[in-house]
């Protein structure tokens, strides 16, 4: 599955495009039409020629509604980049291509709108302008298709390629559906008979009916009643989709724009976190205040300090806090503007969700190792909510790393060295690590060694299941 999203600067023809390929009204408010400008998310389904499904994601082009732009971008498959062959490219055209830069979907297409309006020479120069914009993109883009949403024409051409980058994109996100429940929420409403229904971009996991999962950041626990997918109910829906999801156990009142839905017991719900800083050419973090990070339809005021010490200042390793709290994973990938002027400055990529180490010993490289370390030994289950990986335990059901496993390990054969003792004064996983290590005999509750000190046994501890 994937979902395309739209960008582009304002008046551009975005939502104009959108009706032309799913003939859906994506401007779903009456202030919107009367405008002409759109002020919120929309939303259309296509079907192309071969049966392959369209979700797409209509995003604001105005400078005043960035954030509402990141909400819709943020999670997509597929970037729709669309420019009026009138004008050209605009200051919001390259706002919004540093979005996707940040929150770099795995395709891009680009479309020119209004090509009725301008004869062939000047088609060809705003192609140009296109691809020398797009050179430097970390993305692969298509050629630009010229469309009008007036004459029809390029609009099933346009279809098509998108099916085209749809098909390529299931293919290297299908391992998405087998992973965790998360669910950035960007509507919230009831419906009479019905009860609480959301919706949003289902970006990782499958979200069936009977399912038990909680929202917000209060994890209020709420049951799955039902499914949909472009008005039609279903057993279930896979990430990445778009999906409206009907909850019992929560009020539509209690939930808001930049909730989320997740899997009980499998997030760290966390107000800090390590990232590795990716700042645009000319950009800064000054005093590390006066910006906001987005993630989904969520939005956080953050404070950015430097972690590391002077050593390590070339690697931009931050400390980010917030007030509300967030289900966040190592590798995702935080949205950062600045306040003042409103632009996008960055990203921020999540290397610790739970980070314990003062900022200048906090070495947050990403590695599973580092992640562990200052958490001592924990549960599988606390692991994966720390790494978002299943984890082998080193003994029982435990995982530590490498260095952890060292010290108790080294701690163990100190006391063996002084002679036997009551094993009834070790912890869970001591007595664990005892009964694994050879030349250590067991009896009675006392532990002693044969002839020779302990060998020492594997302390590995970062296999993925």
């Amino acid at each position: 599955m994937a979902v395309i999203a739209t960008a582009g600067h304002v008046d551009h023809g975005k939502s104009a495009l959108v009706r032309a390929m799913t003939g859906i009204e994506p401007d779903r408010y009456e202030e919107e039409r009367r405008r002409g400008l759109t002020l919120d998310l929309g939303f259309g389904h296509a079907v192309a020629s071969d049966g392959t499904i369209l979700d797409i994601v209509d995003v604001p082009g105005h400078a005043d509604y960035l954030k509402t732009m990141i909400a819709g971008m943020s999670h997509a498959s597929i970037a729709l980049l669309v420019v009026d062959a009138v004008e050209g490219s605009r200051e919001q055209t390259r706002e919004h291509l540093s979005v996707i830069e940040a929150t770099r979907p795995l395709a891009g297409v680009v479309a020119l709108t209004r090509v009725d309006l301008v004869d062939p020479e000047r088609r060809q120069l705003v192609v140009t302008e296109v691809n020398d914009l797009l050179a430097a993109s970390t993305l692969t883009w298509s050629d630009p298709i010229a469309t009008s949403a007036v004459t029809g024409e390029g609009v099933t051409a346009l279809i098509e390629e998108l099916a085209v980058a749809v098909r390529s994109v299931d293919q290297q996100q299908s391992v998405l559906c087998q992973q965790d429940v998360r669910l950035f929420i960007d509507r919230a409403f009831s419906i009479t008979g019905a009860g609480t229904v959301v919706t949003g971009t289902l970006a990782s996991g499958r979200i069936s009916t009977g399912q038990q999962l909680v929202v917000g950041s209060a994890q209020h626990a709420v049951t799955v009643r039902g499914v949909q997918r472009h008005g039609s109910g279903c057993e279930h829906v896979d990430a990445v989709s778009r999906t409206a999801i009907n909850l019992s156990g929560l009020h539509a009142s209690d939930v808001q724009r930049g909730d989320v839905l997740v899997a009980s017991g499998r997030w760290a719900h966390t107000t800090v976190v390590d990232v590795e800083l990716r700042l645009f050419d000319g950009a800064n973090v000054r005093n590390g205040k006066g910006f906001s990070a987005h993630i989904g339809s969520a939005r956080r005021d953050v404070s950015l300090r430097p972690v590391g010490g002077s050593q390590y200042e070339t690697r931009n390793w931050y400390r980010m806090r917030f007030i509300e709290p967030l289900p966040l994973r190592p590798g995702d990938r935080l949205v950062l503007r600045d306040q003042g002027s409103g632009e996008v400055v960055g990203v921020g990529v999540v290397n610790d969700v739970a980070p314990i180490a003062s900022p200048s010993e906090s070495t947050p490289d990403g590695s599973v190792e580092q992640q562990l370390v200052y958490h001592g030994w924990v549960t599988v289950d606390d692991a994966h909510r720390l790494t978002g990986l299943n984890l082998e335990p080193v003994v029982d059901r435990w995982v530590a790393a490498e260095a952890v496993v060292g010290s108790t390990l080294s701690g163990l054969r100190e006391r063996l060295s002084n002679g036997p003792f009551d094993i009834a004064e070790c912890s869970d996983v001591e007595r664990g690590l005892l009964a694994s290590i050879d030349e250590v005999v067991i009896e009675h509750g006392v532990a002693r060694p044969t002839v020779r000190c302990p060998r020492r046994v594997s302390t590995s501890c970062c296999h993925v299941r």
